[in-house]
């Protein structure tokens, strides 16, 4: 899972370098890659994640899919020149600001779908190998940390040392070589998880009642846990899309300062995911650690709006103090993102997991999950990135996107969302919880 993040979060940075040559802004390019990206994670998800969740040898699935984004990625060092000089001229000199947008994200989104799906059904996949060791403590939360981590360390390495060194070819081959690893551990290391152990586990958490009582269970999953999934990948990467414009606004505005405030928010949001395992899953009070949860992202996001708005100054007197080389300007810029980005990706990576622990307690499969918060991500890059009301600062809208996630709890809970942000409780700590929802 490591070297997976690693290889994925290393083809972001070099598709987005590539696509900003034909795209004609960084900025176009970042949001497009960012939609292009959550789009075809989503629909992978989706579309390949509950066959995953179906099938007796789901190491098998993983060595094809890795398989599949290597092929791909391989394809797109000889196609993507081809692709990004013929998008450029569709979008020709004097296109209209719908015209440039949409062509913008929708030509990305088509040719790195087939990466990009296969990318989104590896996380179910994996999670569905490691299913047998939920009794072990092994859970969503810590798989999310781990391929994030390794994504945190692609998206800098491959900004701050491949590509400038070695450029986009090697960059892109390096995590071809990576995906193939991944492919061949799979398949060799894998294969031991036999189809009789898999079933017994299906039987194990399957639920004690008559089989017309499971089937109906089955096919009437309450929606609303995929909804609040949906509604934090959207607030989530639309929190990430105003913090990261905003400090540009400061900031060099390069590949370089979006690649370190992209791996902040990754690394961010991976410590949160590891923090929940190993502090919140086992709680019983799943609403209690929701409500706790949301109150902490919103009065997280609060203060970074609060940090966005003393930036300029303290940018300022940093580069006062030191000289005016690339160096410490980014140094600067490491150090406004970390105030913006640390509390809130805690507690967002934090929030991720409960709600992914809670669909599937309701029925419903990870990869529907993850597919329902990519889906909501993808969004975000659209709606926050190029519609967003142009009378309403970054600051107001992060305001009213940290209100927003108050939306993810019932009414009822309100008043103990209210009670929580003035005792600072995420939940109750009494009890080992319920196994199942680890």
């Amino acid at each position: 899972m490591l070297s997976s993040g690693f290889a994925a979060l290393a083809y972001q940075m070099v598709w987005t370098q590539q696509l900003g040559t034909w795209l004609g802004h960084e900025v176009a390019a970042v949001l497009a890659v960012i939609a292009a990206f959550f789009g075809g994670l989503g629909l992978g998800a989706w579309a390949l994640g509950p066959r995953v969740a179906r099938s007796a040898r789901p190491g098998r699935w993983v060595a094809a899919l890795e398989l599949a984004i290597a092929a791909w990625a391989l394809l797109l060092l000889g196609l993507m020149p081809l692709a990004g000089a013929g998008l450029a001229r569709l979008i020709g000199e004097d296109a209209g600001a719908l015209r440039h947008w949409a062509l913008a994200f929708a030509g990305p989104f088509l040719l790195l779908l087939p990466a990009t799906a296969a990318m989104g059904a590896t996380l179910p996949a994996m999670e569905r190998v490691l299913g047998r060791l939920r009794e072990g403590g092994y859970g969503i939360g810590g798989l999310y940390a781990l391929n994030t981590a390794g994504a945190v360390a692609g998206t800098l390495a491959a900004a701050f040392w491949l590509a400038p060194r070695f450029g986009f070819a090697a960059t892109a081959a390096t995590a071809v070589v990576l995906n193939l690893g991944c492919a061949a551990l799979a398949w060799l290391g894998l294969r031991q998880v036999r189809r009789e152990a898999l079933l017994s586990e299906a039987a194990a958490l399957r639920p004690a009642a008559p089989a017309p009582m499971q089937e109906a269970n089955a096919t009437h999953r309450p929606p609303q846990a995929l909804l609040r999934l949906a509604l934090s990948g959207l607030l989530g990467i639309a929190t990430e899309v105003l913090i990261v414009r905003a400090l540009s606004q400061l900031a060099e505005n390069t590949v370089y300062t979006y690649a370190m405030l992209l791996a902040l928010y990754l690394l961010g949001t991976a410590l949160g995911a590891a923090a929940y395992q190993r502090g919140l899953a086992a709680r019983p009070d799943v609403d209690a650690v929701r409500t706790g949860l949301v109150v902490a992202v919103l009065a997280s996001t609060l203060l970074a709006v609060l940090a966005l708005a003393a930036a300029p100054a303290l940018q300022a007197a940093a580069l006062q103090r030191g000289d005016a080389g690339f160096g410490t300007a980014l140094a600067v810029e490491a150090g406004l993102g970390l105030l913006a980005f640390a509390l809130p990706t805690l507690a967002m990576g934090a929030l991720f997991s409960h709600l992914a622990v809670e669909a599937r307690a309701a029925g419903w499969s990870f990869g529907h999950g993850l597919a329902a918060n990519t889906a909501g991500a993808t969004l975000a890059a659209p709606l926050f990135g190029v519609l967003r009301l142009p009378l309403l600062g970054a600051g107001l809208l992060l305001a009213v996107v940290s209100t927003a996630y108050l939306a993810l709890l019932p009414p009822r809970a309100w008043r103990s969302a209210w009670a929580a942000f003035w005792s600072g409780s995420p939940g109750r700590a009494d009890g080992c919880g319920d196994p199942a929802l680890r």
